[in-house]
């Protein structure tokens, strides 16, 4: 039986996901006008195609029941919506959608990021896709994986879940105010940032879910500190500060056996970077 792969070029859903990642990404290294929120802008206009879509996607993602039936109902209604939306229409949309994502970002890098959830937006991908001969087994388990994720104990997202839903629902104008405003909090607050430490907050928020790309960086971004702290600490007289520039750099170390990066990792390499300004300051 031949399966069908799930793509992620063709998933509305994952492409919004990664977009608005970006958006966060490119706000950190100081993108006054993010690429990826003109496209968000220009593809998910409300009433549009890949809008509704998405809006199907996150239904299933998103909404909770308490038995399967009313699960089973729910994702009967959404693909009775989702038949209704125009295959030809949505192929040319999606390849639109790409083509200006490829004009401003390298797609193996915009790609590389671990997406929450992905097994389930996988299987609404492929439940919409349609059931076929060859594909019925793996359509039916792909109903079962929603059906399972909908009737799953509720989480504590599911308010954070319904402040994004309400945040989608407003009107485009509201939606660009909220983000104006969250951009200046967020510059406001990290205005003194170093690249260096925009650069870990990039590399945190592009994979949080990526556990062996944030930890591969960490450890390399630790290696990095380290030695310049070693070298720095050289040009130190006073003798306690250099023993306590010596246990940084043993902690430093540590992170070449940290199994999972945690907030509080990263959290303490933007410290570390903040200690090398210091030090490169009185070294002047």
């Amino acid at each position: 039986m031949k399966k069908s792969t799930h793509s992620k070029f063709k998933n509305t859903a994952i492409l919004f996901e990664l977009l608005t990642r970006q958006v966060a990404a490119d706000t950190m290294k100081g993108v006054d006008n993010s690429p990826a929120l003109g496209i968000i802008k220009a593809h998910f206009k409300p009433n549009s195609i890949l809008a509704k879509e998405l809006t199907l996607y996150q239904t299933l993602v998103n909404e909770r029941y308490s038995t399967a039936d009313k699960a089973n109902y729910l994702i009967n209604t959404v693909l009775k919506l989702r038949n209704k939306l125009s295959g030809v229409e949505l192929k040319k949309s999606k390849y639109a959608l790409i083509s200006e994502i490829k004009k401003h970002y390298e797609l193996s890098d915009f790609f590389k990021t671990t997406i929450n959830d992905y097994r389930v937006y996988a299987s609404v991908y492929r439940v919409f896709e349609g059931l076929t001969f060859s594909r019925a087994a793996e359509v039916v388990k792909s109903r079962f994986t929603i059906a399972e994720h909908i009737t799953r104990k509720t989480s504590t997202k599911q308010e954070d879940n319904a402040i994004v839903e309400a945040y989608l629902k407003q009107d485009e104008e509201v939606r660009l105010l909220a983000y104006k405003l969250m951009l200046d909090k967020f510059n406001e607050k990290y205005a003194n940032l170093s690249t260096k430490q925009r650069n870990v907050l990039k590399e945190y928020i592009n994979n949080v879910s990526n556990t062996a790309t944030l930890k591969s960086f960490a450890q390399k971004e630790a290696k990095w500190i380290k030695s310049k702290i070693s070298t720095l600490t050289s040009s130190v007289k006073d003798r306690v500060t250099v023993i306590k520039l010596n246990e940084v750099c043993n902690l430093l170390t540590r992170y070449e056996d940290i199994r999972n990066i945690k907030e509080e990792h990263v959290l303490s390499l933007l410290l570390y970077h903040e200690l090398l300004k210091e030090l490169k300051n009185a070294s002047k």
